[in-house]
């Protein structure tokens, strides 16, 4: 008896240890579960803490991005705009230049066209004095000529030979010219 009432006993002490050691398993299980919720709820709001963060750092690189695209929309518009008043400030003083070339090129055409036309004048003014000149000279030439010729002792004109017909004319010229002087008388 006394041997079935230690081995009771021992068994009973293993029971017990075996019984606290299910209490402490369940104890732990429960802790562990306990803990776990724990870490899944921290895990959770920690994931969702972080989600809000990273949306509103989102939100704000998405905000800066905008106002940056915005900001560079202005200044290439700006940019645009002053390239345009350049390039059109570029083109008016180019017109400028031009209008200024062409009217000293006009200017200068104006003054050779004076000037050709004094020395067109001064040729024709030559021409007619070269002419009157020369046709002084001509007339000078011809009258000195005639006077030469007028004054010039002439030769006396050779008798022609009588030819007969010319001779029988004479002879018809001489009767007429008496036939009428005796008929006169």
């Amino acid at each position: 008896m006394r041997a079935t009432r230690a081995l009771l006993v021992g068994r009973f002490g293993r029971v017990k240890q075996e019984i606290f050691g299910v209490r402490d398993l369940d104890n732990q299980a429960y802790l562990f579960r306990a803990a776990l919720s724990e870490l899944r709820t921290e895990l959770t709001m920690r994931t969702r803490s972080e989600f809000a963060a990273l949306r509103t750092a989102s939100n704000a690189l998405r905000r800066e991005v905008d106002a940056l695209n915005g900001k560079m929309k202005e200044d290439v518009g700006t940019l645009k705009h002053d390239i345009d008043m350049e390039i059109n400030n570029r083109k008016n003083e180019t017109r400028a230049d031009a209008k200024v070339n062409e009217l000293a090129i006009e200017e200068l055409n104006h003054r050779a066209t004076i000037k050709i036309s004094d020395l067109r004048t001064e040729i024709e003014q030559a021409k007619w004095v070269n002419v009157s000149r020369g046709v002084l000279g001509v007339l000078g030439l011809v009258s000195l000529v005639i006077m030469t010729m007028e004054l010039a002792p002439k030769p006396p004109k050779p008798t022609p030979v009588p030819t007969p017909t010319v001779v029988v004319e004479r002879e018809r010229l001489d009767l007429r010219e008496f036939e009428d002087s005796e008929s006169t008388s």
